[in-house]
Formats: structure tokens, sequence, C-alpha cells
């Protein structure tokens, strides 16, 4: 996340803010409350794992920013409050993204096995991830100079890495079983169900492509660039992610939709054709 080594000692950090950084934060902040908007203006149901999830990652994002803020925008010497910050922000931001996105999962994945196995590495990442670096930010930005940077600018660069993987294998999953799952549907309702999947496809493809920068701004060491952008990705992914939701909803309730009528009709031959078969 960039947060190595506390600055604050007689340095202008205000000075190396970009434009485009505080162009992504403005935004990130926007969508935020678009997020909020449309949270509790569409969930009839305020309640289960993909609502809380949803909410707590999109609630993520600002006080992450704002902990961004304060070291960076405002050179802020409290580092506790700004990591605090950052730290309180981070951790609803990604892993809930990551439950996002296993919740979503349940719609059209079946493995039982499969689901629990997804949601074991959600858990362990969160643990295994957020703990250790934050310990470290809190250990880096104690002084200039002290013997948590270093470790904590590998540590940084691997908890990146291993949430990008993360979301890469939980967004896979769904695009193999978006094909089987709309192959069979498609067999059945036709056009309308391949132009569906073809736009979910495209939409999961660009979800995954928008952290490919993350990575290479991470590995680069444009630390604070990296993260302003990522809080911004964060929030485009999840405004698309509702997007997707209300399809595969859609999707799943025009089925349903169509099975009972299908049951319905049956019955109802069956009823009429019992009188007949007795005669």
């Amino acid at each position: 996340m960039g947060y190595s080594g506390n600055d604050s000692e007689g340095s202008d950090v205000s000075s190396s803010i970009s434009p485009a950084m505080i162009a992504f934060l403005a935004m990130s902040f926007y969508n935020v409350l678009e997020l909020n908007v449309i949270i509790f203006s569409s969930f009839k149901r305020r309640q289960g794992l993909y609502f809380w999830a949803f909410l707590a990652a999109t609630n993520g994002i600002a006080p992450h920013s704002i902990g961004f803020m304060l070291k960076n925008l405002l050179g802020s010497h409290t580092f506790i409050l700004y990591i605090t910050l950052i730290s309180v922000g981070w951790v609803p931001m990604v892993t809930g993204q990551s439950l996002v996105l296993y919740s979503r999962l349940h719609l059209i994945f079946r493995s039982p096995l499969g689901l629990k196995l997804v949601l074991a590495m959600i858990i362990t990442n969160a643990i295994v991830l957020h703990v250790p670096i934050i310990i470290l930010m809190y250990g880096s930005n104690a002084s200039a100079v002290n013997t948590w940077t270093h470790p904590y600018e590998i540590y940084e660069k691997v908890q990146v890495t291993m949430f990008c993987v993360q979301e890469l294998i939980i967004s896979g999953i769904y695009i193999r079983t978006c094909y089987s799952y709309f192959d069979a549907e498609s067999s059945i309702y036709g056009d309308s169900v391949r132009k569906m999947r073809r736009h979910l496809l495209i939409v999961n493809v660009l979800i995954i492509i928008l952290d490919a920068p993350v990575l290479v701004l991470e590995y680069m060491d444009l630390y604070d660039l990296q993260t302003v952008y990522k809080a911004f990705v964060y929030s485009v992914k999840l405004k698309m992610e509702f997007r997707i939701l209300n399809q595969l909803m859609e999707m799943t309730q025009k089925r349903a939709r169509e099975e009972v009528d299908m049951f319905n009709n049956s019955s109802s031959m069956r009823i009429h054709d019992a009188p007949s078969s007795r005669q």
C-alpha cells in the first residue's frame, strides 16, 4: 500500500502528489457515495453475506483513502491515526471484494466442496496477508529509518500479488462455470442467453484487466500512485459487480418462472387427461 517509512520529519510530502492521484481519490469518493445510494435503494432485504460484504467493501474505500490523504496530502505527523484509518479501510475493501465475488458464485457454481475451498482461501489469505502487513505498517512508519521498512517493502509486494491471484482464481472459476451454465441455458432460451453470457464474460475479463496496473505499479515501486489507483479500481469493480448481479438474478429468476410454468402446464395436462384415462 506504499506506507513504508515516516517521511513527515521536515519534508514537504504534499508537493509530490500528482493531479492524477487527486483525480483518482476524487473519483473513488464519488463512487463510494454512488454505491451507497445504489445499495440502500436497491437491496430490498438488507441481510446475507452478499449485502454485508458489498457494504463493507464499499465503505472500506473511504477510510483507506482518507488515511492516504492524511499522510501524503495533509502531511500528518500522527502515524497512528493515518495507519489505523488505512488498515480499517483496507481490510474490508480488499477481502470484502473477494467475499462479494464468492457470494456471487452461489448463483451458478453448484459444487459445495468448491465453494468451501474458495471461502477457506479467502479466510486464510485474510489472516496471513492482512495481519502481518498491518503490523509492519505501524513499525515502518514509527520513524524515518528503521528495521521494519525492508520487510514491509517485501511483504507488501507479496500481499498485493496474492490478493490479485485470489481474485483471479475466483473470477476464473466464475468464467469457467459461466460457460457451462449458460451453454445449457442457451440451448433452451436461445440468443438472449448467449448475449447475456457474452456480456457477463466481457465484464469479468475487464475486471481482471483492471487489476493488472495495480501489480505493475507495485513492482515499479510507485506506491502512492498504486494506492490511489487501487482504491479507484475497487470502487469501479463494485459498480460492475452490481450490474453483473442484476443480470444473473434476472436470468435465474426467469429460469425459475419458466420452470414453474412448465410444471403448472404439465400438471394441468395430467388433470385434464385423468378422466379420459378412466373411461
